[in-house]
This record gives C-alpha cells, sequence and structure tokens, in this order.
C-alpha cells in the first residue's frame, strides 16, 4: 500500500499553524489594530535616516584632517583681463 502525504496547505487562509503564515495564529489578531504600511514605511526610514545622521556626527566629533600645504601654479593668461 501507498501512503499519500497530505497537501501541504491544509485549510486556505492565515492561521493555519502547521503550513500557514510564519506569524502565528490570526485569531490573535482578531479585534486589534495593525500598524499602517506607510507609517511603518516612514519610522524604518527615520530609523535608518537617523543611524546615517548618527555616523556623520561621529566622523565630525572623532575623526581629524590633517592640515597640509597645497601649491598650484595659475598660469598668466587665467591672470590677464579680457
Amino acid at each position: 500500500m501507498v501512503s499519500i502525504p497530505p497537501p501541504l496547505h491544509r485549510r486556505a487562509g492565515i492561521g493555519n499553524k502547521r503550513w500557514g503564515s510564519p506569524f502565528g495564529d490570526a485569531k490573535r489578531f482578531e479585534g486589534r489594530r495593525t500598524v499602517p504600511t506607510l507609517f511603518r514605511f516612514v519610522a524604518i526610514l527615520a530609523l535608518l535616516g537617523g543611524l546615517v545622521f548618527g555616523g556623520m556626527v561621529a566622523l565630525v566629533v572623532f575623526v581629524q584632517p590633517v592640515p597640509r600645504e597645497i601649491v598650484e601654479t595659475v598660469p598668466p593668461s587665467k591672470l590677464q583681463p579680457k
């Protein structure tokens, strides 16, 4: 006798504990309000912007530039008014 394996999705939708959503049972979220997608996007952008800004502040505070002299010759033709 050959045994047939069960289908991957026993029932449709979120909340299938065996093969469903990796976020758990949908019944836990009934009656709750979820965070809107746009708000999540803006919050992630703000977090990334804060990290970039913090990195720039850290560069300003901790990195000291080395001063050096630069000499550049200017051709006389550039000094003559037209």
